[in-house]
């Protein structure tokens, strides 16, 4: 990279981290992004210090034309238009994730699927460093790979969360072990079609080799089609299907055990992480722990003490006797889905956000059986009415002040307020973090307004 000239495209956390890195190697940067100075405030203060020159407020296909690479962050198009000319004239355009990659010297175990990924990626960090081998959770569960490569060793194991948006720039990226959770629609509104979305998901097997390990779900509609394909060692996880035992190595949920290559490793009463998904979750990351050479004690201790990650099936409080969850990284449909089938007590479910072409009538069976009143907001509150009000009342709301609110006066006795919004967060918050935090917030205001009336 010494001398090359390296435009990195959109300034968010992947950007910021992937200038950094640039710019410790020696490349001379240049950040562009369609968005202004204005709107990047907090990534303008990230990389303030450093050697880079700045376009913002467009990219343009002249700056990329005139740099000898492009590294894109996850938020930009794969098919913008300055990256479609950068590379008709021989660019190479390339994403954060492999620019990381290039650079990082000790083994990845990446995962990825429509959902679960953070909940998995975070367990089996916390599981391989409980078996005595340090390592980091990052990519797009919240440090940039291209950060956490600075404090990697070849000792080390780097898990890396990696989305679909990550996959579509990989050229070399090998993971020793790769998890693909599960694959059900979404990112529809950039991939186009399903097809697109599940070959972009499948690139992350792209590279492996015959030692390599590919974890897929056994029920998955799309682990048949993908097995086919694989070229390093197949394993299993999640609920066997109906007929003979799985000979195949790997983990599953049988009766009331998890199973590690036919050995009773934890009853799933132990486990903290609640519901049926949470279940698929817990046997892929011990899967994956132990083919990093993990312990099975290690492993069981592990899944023991783990707590669910801040955004994903979170509590955030109890006022009233109604239970406040928080599960802003619920961005899709499928993810509601899992969310409803995690609670038997009567629930409020606040849904909405940027739309992501998800269809939520799917959720109308749930919807009817568990949900009391569906509270709507954001850019796409008009959509989940029509799609959910003959199922169960829906109320349009302005603010996510509004929606807490409201969504507290109609919950039932005992019942569960539902943060699930199955939509992404832009419209209205700077990611899905800074959503649930602020629904966090609103929760600990209005237990602290009951408490001062004396309710």
């Amino acid at each position: 990279m010494h001398n090359k000239t390296v435009a990195v495209v959109g300034l968010g956390r992947s950007g910021a981290a992937a200038a950094k890195l640039l710019c410790v190697r020696g490349a001379q940067v240049v950040v562009t992004d369609d968005k202004g100075p204005d709107k990047l405030t907090d990534w303008l203060k990230a990389i303030q210090g450093l050697p880079v020159t700045l376009a913002l407020g467009g990219v343009t296909p002249e700056l990329l034309s005139r740099c000898d690479m492009v590294v894109t962050s996850p938020g930009a198009p794969w098919d913008h238009p300055a990256l479609a000319a950068a590379r008709a004239k021989g660019v190479p355009v390339i994403g954060e994730l492999e620019l990381a990659y290039a650079f990082c010297q000790a083994p990845v175990a990446a995962v990825t699927g429509t959902n679960g990924k953070t909940t998995t990626t975070a367990l089996l960090a916390h599981l391989m460093n409980g078996g005595g081998r340090k390592a980091v959770a990052c990519g797009n569960i919240g440090t940039a790979f291209a950060e956490a490569v600075f404090n990697l060793s070849s000792d080390d194991w780097a898990v890396v969360e990696v989305s679909s948006f990550q996959l579509e720039g990989i050229a070399k990226f090998r993971p020793a072990v790769a998890v693909l959770l599960n694959i059900t629609p979404d990112h529809l509104d950039r991939h186009g079609t399903l097809q697109a979305y599940v070959e972009a998901k499948a690139r992350v097997f792209e590279n492996q080799g015959p030692s390599d390990a590919a974890v897929l779900n056994i029920r998955d509609r799309y682990t048949p089609l993908l097995s086919s394909v694989i070229k390093g060692r197949l394993f299993l996880f999640g609920f066997p299907v109906e007929g003979p035992r799985v000979e195949r190595p790997g983990c599953f949920v049988v009766g009331d055990r998890l199973e590690l290559n036919g050995r009773t490793l934890m009853k799933t009463g132990d486990l903290r992480l609640k519901g049926a998904h949470n279940m698929e979750n817990a046997c892929a990351a011990a899967l994956a722990a132990s083919l990093a050479g993990v312990p099975e004690g290690d492993l069981a201790a592990g899944l023991a003490s783990f707590r669910a990650v801040e955004h994903r099936m979170e509590e955030a409080g109890d006022v009233g006797g109604v239970k406040f969850v928080n599960d802003s990284k619920g961005t899709n449909v499928d993810s509601v889905e899992k969310a409803l089938a995690s609670f038997d007590r009567p629930i409020v479910l606040i849904l909405g956000g940027r739309d992501k072409a998800g269809d939520f009538t799917a959720l109308a069976p749930l919807v009817k059986e568990r949900v009391t009143r569906v509270v709507a907001l954001g850019e796409c509150k008009a959509k989940i009415a029509k799609q959910l009000s003959g199922v169960v009342p829906v109320v349009e709301v302005g603010t996510l002040e509004e929606a807490v609110k409201g969504a507290f006066a109609v919950s039932p006795p005992g019942g569960t307020v539902l943060f699930s919004p199955g939509c992404a967060s832009f419209d209205m918050f700077r990611n899905y973090e800074d959503r649930g935090r602020q629904f966090k917030a609103q929760v600990a205001a209005l237990k602290a307004t009951k408490a001062a009336d004396g309710g």
